[in-house]
C-alpha cells in the first residue's frame, strides 16, 4: 500500500510539474520623478510601478496551442502626466485576462488585448510614439491622437459599479484575429463595448516598415506609417486622421553617448508636439531615462528609472 501511494504521489507531483511548465512570469519595474505644467506653474511628484505578466501556453492536439494572460499591478504615487493626468496612485490588483488558441501563425483571441492599431497598424512604438521618458510616453504626441480612439489593452484592475457601468475600460468584451507571416502581420479586432472595429496591417523588408491601419467607430478613422532602421539609428514619419482632424509626427532615434536618443516634432488635435528622450543603459535590463515633452500649452518631464525581466 506505501508503495502505492508513493507511486501515485510521484505521478500527481511530476504531472503538476509538466503544467508549470507552461507557466512563465515576466514583468517590469519604474520608479522616478514626474512633473507637468498646464499654465499654472510647475507640479513636482514621485511614482512607482510593478507589473507581474501571468503567461499560460499549453500544446494540445492537432497543431493547436491554447494560451492565457493576466496582469498584476501595484503601483503609487501621483503620475500628474500623460493621459490619466492627475489620477491619485496606490492601487494594486489583477487586470481582467484573454484567452487565445492558435494554429499555423493564425491567432484567435478573446478578452483584454490591444486591437488591430496598437499591434499591427503602426510602424513603430506605441500606437506609433510614447516615446517620451522613464514611464513611456508623457503625453504621447507622437501617436498623433490615436490613443484616444484606438482599442487598447488594460493593465489595472477594476472592480465596483465603475466597472460594470463602464466595461469597455476593462477589455472584456474584445476579439482578435490575428495572421502571422515572416515578418508581416494582419489584425482584425472588434469590441462590443466600444463598438469598433480595427484593421491593421504590417510588414518588414530590408530596412523598411511599413504599416496601415483603419478604424471603423463612426468617424472612420484612419493611419499610416513607415520607419527607416539604419542600425545604430532610425527615422519614422506617421499621419492619421482622427476625429476629423489630420494629426502627424516625424521622429528620429540614434545611438549617443552610450545611450539611446529620441526625438520627434508634429501637429496633434491642431496643436504643435515635441518631446527628447535620452535613455541610458544601466545593465541587467535597466535603464535611466530623462524626458521632455510638449502638446500645446502643456510642458511635460520626467526623470526615472525602468527594468525589464
Amino acid at each position: 500500500m506505501k508503495k502505492i501511494l508513493l507511486a501515485s504521489t510521484a505521478l500527481v507531483l511530476s504531472a503538476g510539474l509538466a503544467h508549470a511548465q507552461a507557466v512563465t512570469i515576466t514583468g517590469s519595474g519604474r520608479m522616478g520623478i514626474t512633473g507637468m505644467d498646464a499654465g499654472g506653474g510647475w507640479n513636482w511628484s514621485q511614482e512607482h510601478r510593478l507589473d507581474l505578466n501571468f503567461n499560460v501556453s499549453v500544446e494540445a492536439d492537432h497543431g493547436l496551442t491554447f494560451g492565457a494572460w493576466t496582469r498584476a499591478r501595484m503601483e503609487g504615487g501621483w503620475q500628474g502626466v500623460g493621459l490619466v493626468s492627475g489620477n491619485a496612485r496606490g492601487v494594486g490588483g489583477f487586470s481582467t485576462s484573454r484567452v487565445w488558441v492558435e494554429a499555423n501563425g493564425l491567432r484567435l483571441t478573446f478578452g483584454n488585448i490591444d486591437g488591430a492599431i496598437i499591434r499591427a497598424g503602426v510602424a513603430m512604438g506605441y500606437a506609433g510614439g510614447c516615446g517620451v521618458g522613464y514611464i513611456g510616453g508623457h503625453l504621447c504626441g507622437d501617436s498623433v491622437g490615436l490613443l484616444a480612439v484606438s482599442q487598447a489593452q488594460n493593465s489595472r484592475a477594476f472592480t465596483g459599479a465603475g466597472a460594470l457601468q463602464n466595461p469597455a475600460l476593462t477589455g472584456r468584451h474584445r476579439t482578435s484575429l490575428e495572421y502571422n507571416w515572416g515578418s508581416s502581420r494582419v489584425t482584425l479586432s472588434h469590441d462590443r463595448d466600444l463598438n469598433t472595429t480595427e484593421l491593421g496591417a504590417r510588414t518588414t523588408f530590408n530596412a523598411f516598415t511599413v504599416a496601415v491601419g483603419l478604424i471603423d467607430n463612426g468617424t472612420s478613422d484612419w493611419t499610416l506609417s513607415g520607419r527607416y532602421n539604419g542600425g545604430s539609428w532610425s527615422v519614422g514619419a506617421i499621419v492619421a486622421d482622427v476625429l476629423n482632424n489630420s494629426n502627424w509626427a516625424l521622429n528620429g532615434t540614434v545611438a549617443l553617448g552610450g545611450g539611446s536618443l529620441y526625438a520627434y516634432v508634429g501637429e496633434t488635435f491642431n496643436n504643435d508636439a515635441y518631446g527628447i528622450s535620452y535613455g541610458y543603459g544601466l545593465g541587467g535590463g535597466a535603464t535611466l531615462t530623462a524626458g521632455w515633452e510638449t502638446v500645446g500649452n502643456v510642458d511635460t518631464a520626467s526623470i526615472g528609472v525602468a527594468f525589464n525581466f
